[in-house]
């Protein structure tokens, strides 16, 4: 099958995932997304910047620091297929993944001709871009990669929220997607136990350490046309980004971000 991916540049997480999700298909990568900004109201840098405060002063030193050392690797060290990686697109040159960047809507007319052209059997999603109708009409099936145990905690900060909520897990889904956010056929899943030392940040690493695995589960499910959902007794819910009074919540559990 023809797989295309749709991106985004968060160098905290996704990364390692990319390569380890080209490493191990057995489909052709025909190209890719990268996407480098998203609007506003779903940016998480903004939202960090806009709230730093919410933040204590070592978790925003250790953020900056570690920010900084993700940014020089980058930059300086050289990468190996079978390495690590610190930006995505620096992965998508390693594996020389042809791909196009994108800011801010996924849905113009360019954009979608663009795609059009690589002719593909699946679309496989990261980012927090909004699909649209005939995005989601061009190959056979768009897939989702979200760090939540869907259907709940669907929407933005999944892992966050979950936490906050004083739940004993959390995971990473893959559904298809369709015109609701986090819906569709839910094809794939993990969970991860959350420990009584972990910070958001740690946990977001085990997500996403478990994501390509997750993905591409999904995938071979629909090779063999196994569209059969998985079966869950967790409670539907949706989340925008975290409210003050959130935050106060999270810090009553004595958990840290970073």
């Amino acid at each position: 099958m023809r797989l295309f991916l749709i991106i985004s540049e968060t160098c905290f997480y996704q990364p390692n995932f990319v390569a380890e999700l080209i490493r191990e298909t057995k489909h052709d990568i025909v190209g890719a997304v990268l996407v480098t900004k998203a609007l506003p109201k779903s940016d998480i840098e903004k939202y960090m910047i806009r709230h730093w405060y919410l933040l204590t002063p070592m978790e925003l030193f250790k953020l900056a620091i570690k920010k900084a050392y993700l940014l020089f690797k980058n930059m300086f060290f050289k990468t190996i297929k079978e390495g690590s990686f610190y930006s995505v697109e620096k992965v998508f040159n390693c594996f020389e993944i042809d791909y196009f960047k994108v800011k801010y809507d996924i849905n113009t007319e360019e954009n979608l001709n663009r795609i059009r052209v690589y002719n593909p059997d699946i679309i496989i999603s990261s980012n927090p871009l909004i699909f649209g109708d005939e995005l989601l009409k061009i190959p056979k099936y768009c897939i989702n990669r979200h760090s939540a145990l869907l259907p709940s905690y669907g929407g933005l900060w999944p892992v966050f929220q979950a936490v906050r909520k004083g739940e004993a897990i959390v995971g990473v889904s893959c559904h298809t997607m369709e015109k609701k956010i986090d819906k569709g056929v839910l094809l794939s899943q993990k969970i991860v136990p959350i420990e009584s030392n972990d910070t958001i940040d740690q946990l977001y690493q085990k997500c996403f350490r478990y994501s390509a695995e997750v993905v591409l589960n999904a995938i071979d499910k629909i090779e063999k046309n196994d569209l059969q959902p998985v079966e869950n007794n967790f409670t539907p819910s949706y989340f925008s980004f975290p409210k003050k009074e959130h935050w106060k919540e999270l810090r009553k559990r004595k958990v840290k971000f970073v």
